[in-house]
């Protein structure tokens, strides 16, 4: 089952089903994957806490009826709230916890069949224990790791500055990230800022070990407010590629992205296009990094995943002192078109489509034929937003040719895709080698077994496969290594 996405919801922080282990659901805000808070703080030392019943809460509070008004409450109060009330079967007054959009978009009815499937799936509700909380875009993000009979999962709740429930997902919980066998281990990571105000964002360099200037790489994400890590379900695989690369000798620079920290300030912006989401970020990196006295300002590379991948062509040419293009996944083809084909491969999976799943293909389709209406000249409405973007985003894309503008370019570049990648495919893979196939100095290569993400993998590809823990396969680590060494 799946639910569409409230067409009103800002274009960075749409509504999607994002708990899919053992074939239940859930109600999430967001755009590509759940947000992720890495480096929030963890209240790992609290007792564990069983659900307060909605009659005590009420009675608790209760004294000072007839005095100012109590403030919010705060953003775990909040959280611990929900839960209980989800706990007890109380939808009703768990919708009432709900921001408008979320309200409208999971109504009672629909938000008792959520949580009755996730029960299904692990258990009834027994406890919520530990907190974690965090800021991403202007929202307050509590993770409540909540034991169920069968097994833990984090509770994560996305807060507007009223203390309204803006997003809820239900996640496996996983333990800390473990690198992989093949990362460095004597790696040296030093935080360091990306950009100036009001753009600024925190990121981390992993250097190798030893004395440089070592080669270095700007990791450039995907679609949606990423992390540092490119987390995507239970995995990490910006992560993967900077402590794997730098067990090989290359410096590797990771931010967060500008629409996780900044999005409270991007929402109504009608004139966002990808320059502001992604490009003008990694050429800060770029600059970054050719200040940095352990990196060789000569060997500066470029390594673009899924979007990040589509505008590498783009960043490079803003950058042309840069040494070499890495594109991993990156879509050749109209990104409405990639929507549209990602969604009815989804629905296609367990062999019919249900009607929440038509709904979401159509209105998808509609999404498609305004978009098509607005480049050829159609007036946009007032904050209008299409597919989660303004009109501005879309025509700035509608122009683009990544394979084209990259046969342009003299630089070096090195495609890498996966054989069993259903959001960016072979179709997308095929553009980049017939564009670069008279061209020196570009390289191409598929993995067979390998997702979107670049982990292997059998048969076909799933979204329940992003929520295993893996890493990136060793083999394109050390590819991208050698080639960085002697691009060609």
């Amino acid at each position: 089952m799946r639910i569409s996405r409230p067409s009103n919801a800002p274009w960075w922080l749409r509504a999607i089903l994002t708990w899919a282990a053992g074939g239940a659901t859930a109600w999430g805000a967001t755009a590509c994957g759940a947000p992720s808070t890495p480096h929030g703080s963890t209240d790992a030392d609290k007792p564990v806490l069983t659900l307060q019943s909605s009659a005590n809460a009420a009675a608790s509070s209760s004294a000072g009826a007839n005095t100012t008004p109590p403030a919010p409450p705060t953003p775990e109060a909040r959280a611990r709230e929900l839960c209980d009330h989800l706990g007890k079967g109380e939808f009703d007054l768990a919708n009432g916890t709900f921001d408008s959009d979320m309200a409208s978009a999971l109504p009672t009815g629909k938000l008792a069949e959520t949580w009755q499937s996730l029960v299904k799936a692990v258990g009834p509700l027994e406890r919520c224990g530990a907190a974690k909380t965090s800021t991403a875009g202007g929202y307050d993000i509590v993770i409540l790791t909540c034991a169920f009979e069968r097994g833990a999962i984090d509770v994560k709740i996305a807060l507007d500055a009223g203390r309204r429930v803006s997003g809820l997902f239900f996640l496996p919980s996983q333990p800390p990230y473990s690198p992989p066998s093949y990362a460095a281990r004597d790696a040296v990571l030093r935080e360091v800022t990306v950009g100036h105000d009001p753009w600024a964002l925190p990121g981390t360099l992993v250097l190798p070990a030893g004395k440089g200037p070592f080669p270095a790489v700007v990791l450039v994400h995907g679609s949606g407010p990423g992390d540092r890590d490119e987390t995507v379900g239970s995995n990490k695989p910006f992560a993967d590629l900077a402590l794997g690369l730098a067990a090989r000798g290359i410096a590797v620079l990771r931010f967060d992205k500008r629409t996780r920290v900044h999005g409270a300030k991007i929402v109504d912006d009608a004139t966002f296009t990808v320059r502001e989401e992604s490009i003008d970020d990694a050429l800060a990196a770029l600059s970054l990094l050719e200040k940095t006295p352990e990196v060789d300002p000569k060997r500066l590379f470029v390594l673009g995943h899924s979007l990040g991948g589509t505008l590498a062509p783009r960043i490079a040419e803003g950058a042309p002192k840069l040494a070499g293009v890495i594109v991993l996944a990156g879509t050749t083809r109209a990104l409405p078109d990639v929507m549209l084909e990602q969604l009815s491969y989804i629905a296609s999976l367990d062999g019919k489509r249900s009607p929440e799943e038509a709904a979401e293909i159509a209105a998808t389709e509609a999404a498609r034929a305004r978009i098509a209406e607005i480049v050829l000249g159609a007036a946009p409405k007032p904050k209008e937003l299409l597919l989660g973007a303004p009109a501005s985003y879309w025509k700035d894309l509608a122009g683009y040719d990544a394979p084209r503008l990259a046969a342009k370019l003299s630089v070096p570049f090195f495609v890498l895709q996966g054989g069993r990648d259903y959001q960016v495919t072979e179709v997308d893979f095929d553009g980049w080698k017939k564009a670069l196939a008279k061209r020196p100095h570009a390289t191409t290569k598929l993995y067979s077994k390998l997702n979107h993400l670049f982990i292997s993998g059998e048969g076909k590809s799933v979204p329940e496969e992003y929520q295993v823990a893996s890493h990136v396969d060793e083999e394109v680590v050390a590819d991208i290594a050698a080639w960085v060494r002697h691009p060609r």
